[in-house]
């Protein structure tokens, strides 16, 4: 059962969740109830089998707000919530510098899933823990609301690798790796088939994304920028571009022999596949023709527009995730989302183009044999967004997520 927007049972207006005869199947914990838990815990709340039951946030008008919408305790540690609540799915949507420690403590607790934002963390270290906290348990780490693990995407991952383009003559990304690729390079990796290995020749705007804490502490939210050639173990070839002509052409191509499936937008939906009819010798580009009726347009994203209870609209890529995650815990389907280990491996390309710009463009390979380096993100990713905003402009924008 997937059905996004079926109810199995009624929802109350207070708590959004199961109503209080019929107690949800799922239970669900919120660790981070700011400007993105809450809509991301609105979808969990939504799906006819699950309940947000508890929230934990160190900042108490948050956690008052949140515990308020949805009805449920709150609590000031995750320690506190996790001792008090046996949870199912657990959820962290926090600024990256926690992230990695809230997610192992849910896969310590033994929920059965867990879905954590984007970055994953910042050092490979961590991201190894993360990872191997979780896999060794057998949960499931989704990270991330990001366009890779829509189904738009997931249909053309397979279509590439079914051979409807042949084979993959060369992958081109055009963007700046912001947030440690956990856009372009991750599309790439999956579009390569996901190998976990290779070699990266870097080029950097700057020297992008701080190592250390006080790096940021005087810093703006910018960061440089990454890119250059790698190759995968698997002889996928990615060339990837940052220096956007203008900023006109963002996007990623997928070359193959007999066609190409492109976007001209990294984070939302426009993919096209063009293909040649004959096979039988490399075409040129005008036999090529637009497959028609497989993906989205480009204007397709639904308004973020608020619902009968006040709420706004999670967001079509939210809803999907969620449903998959259900899905798996009902029948065991694969979770075709993006994982915590498609970031782990951006992380590694990230960090092997950059380590590879530094030692004067020498081929690097990845992942690293050091596991001791990181890469932050810019300051408004790595540390929490109020301090730096201030009080009133984020709650602002947090009050916008419901009309109370």
């Amino acid at each position: 059962m997937t059905g996004i927007g079926r109810r199995l049972c009624p929802k109350s207006p207070n708590r959004g969740g199961a109503t209080m005869s019929e107690e949800a199947k799922y239970k669900v914990g919120l660790i981070g109830a700011g400007r993105a838990g809450v809509p991301r815990a609105r979808a969990f709340d939504l799906h006819p089998l699950c309940e947000v039951v508890a929230i934990a946030d160190t900042d108490r008008a948050n956690l008052d707000l949140a515990a308020g919408r949805f009805g449920a305790p709150g609590y000031e540690t995750w320690d506190e919530m996790l001792e008090n609540h046996d949870l199912d799915i657990g959820m962290a949507v926090l600024p990256v510098r926690p992230n990695a420690d809230a997610v192992v403590a849910l896969a310590q607790a033994g929920v059965k899933t867990i879905f954590c934002e984007k970055p994953l963390t910042g050092s490979l270290e961590d991201a190894d823990r993360m990872v191997e906290e979780t896999s060794s348990r057998g949960i499931p780490l989704v990270c991330g609301v990001v366009v890779s693990s829509t189904p738009d995407y997931q249909r053309a991952y397979q279509l590439v690798a079914d051979g409807e383009i042949g084979e993959i003559v060369r992958i081109n990304l055009y963007e700046n790796n912001n947030q440690m690729g956990t856009h372009g390079l991750n599309l790439a990796r999956r579009f390569a088939g996901r190998p976990n290995g290779g070699l990266a020749i870097g080029w950097v705007s700057g020297d992008p994304l701080a190592e250390a804490e006080d790096e940021h502490e005087d810093g703006t939210p910018g960061y440089g920028a990454l890119g250059g050639y790698f190759r995968f173990d698997n002889e996928v070839e990615v060339f990837s571009n940052y220096r956007l002509p203008n900023h006109h052409w963002r996007g990623i191509e997928i070359m193959g022999t007999h066609g190409a499936i492109f976007n001209w937008n990294n984070t939302g939906p426009g993919l096209h596949l063009v293909r040649a009819e004959s096979s039988e010798r490399p075409p040129v580009w005008e036999e090529f023709t637009d497959v028609q009726g497989l993906f989205l347009p480009r204007d397709s994203i639904r308004e973020r527009d608020y619902d009968e209870d006040g709420w706004r609209y999670p967001g079509d890529v939210m809803l999907g995730i969620v449903a998959e995650m259900v899905e798996n815990l009902e029948t065991g389907a694969p979770i075709g989302a993006t994982t915590g280990d498609d970031m782990r491996q951006a992380l590694e390309i990230a960090v092997a183009l950059r380590e590879s710009a530094r030692n004067g463009h020498a081929p690097r390979r990845f992942p690293s044999e050091d596991r001791s380096i990181s890469m932050l993100p810019q300051k408004t990713r790595w540390f929490y967004k109020k301090t730096i905003m201030g009080d009133e402009a984020y709650m602002a924008q947090l009050a916008e997520q419901k009309k109370d």
